[in-house]
């Protein structure tokens, strides 16, 4: 029981931690970016357009940059990006279905969040279910059920994200040493750990049905 309680805890701390380290830090960054593009844009009275971390691969395998320097000994270094964000002047009219992709896009960003502040209140209430010794109880198992459907739901629908964002950029964008590469788009780390942990609820959903009918036995 304690050992299960303590399990519980550490999935709390790992996933507050996940959600600092994957939403928090990536959204203080987004507000210092889009304030930089304000700023940018009141300059130079131009509109931008903007995307933000986009997994790229060299058109040219031996393509290297030399434009970045070693402030440490002041020599030119060799760096070749594996993942960019971009901005340019914006002068190109879109298409109707561009702009449905990026309102599903934002749909789909407002869905994940939502989602990830889901998981902590189901953890908290499984908790205070352990604190009373309910460990092998049928509420449990939905809500455990719930965190890996919501898990595996926030792994899918942010590879959909990727995915639009990259067609959204490819239909604006052709870099001259850079091309779009989707060979990150799924999140399979998440997928997977919804996957272990929807398994586990089945485990563990047998043994209730096991211990309910010890129970009747006797």
């Amino acid at each position: 029981m304690e050992r299960l309680k303590a399990l519980c805890i550490v999935l709390l701390i790992v996933f507050f931690a996940s959600m600092f380290q994957g939403a928090i830090i990536p959204f203080i960054e987004g507000v210092k970016y889009g304030l930089t593009i304000a700023k940018y844009e009141n300059t130079t009275q131009v509109n931008t357009q903007e995307f933000i971390m986009l997994d790229v691969e060299p058109k040219n395998p031996d393509y290297m940059e030399n434009n970045e320097l070693n402030v440490k000994d002041g020599q030119t270094v060799l760096i070749r990006p594996t993942n960019i964000s971009i901005l340019f002047n914006d002068h190109v009219q879109k298409p109707v279905w561009w702009m449905a992709l990026n309102a599903l896009m934002m749909a789909l960003t407002l869905i994940v969040l939502t989602l990830g502040v889901w998981i902590p209140f189901l953890v908290v209430k499984i908790l205070r279910s352990l604190q009373h010794s309910l460990v092998f109880d049928r509420i449990n198992l939905t809500r455990i059920n719930r965190i890996g459907m919501i898990l595996l739901a926030i792994g899918i629908t942010g590879s959909i994200i990727q995915f639009v964002n990259i067609i959204s950029a490819e239909h604006l964008v052709d870099l001259a040493h850079y091309r779009f590469t989707y060979a990150k788009v799924i999140d399979f780390s998440t997928i997977i750990m919804g996957v272990v942990i929807l398994i586990m609820n089945e485990v563990m959903r047998i043994a209730v049905e096991m211990k309910e009918e010890q129970d009747l036995t006797i």
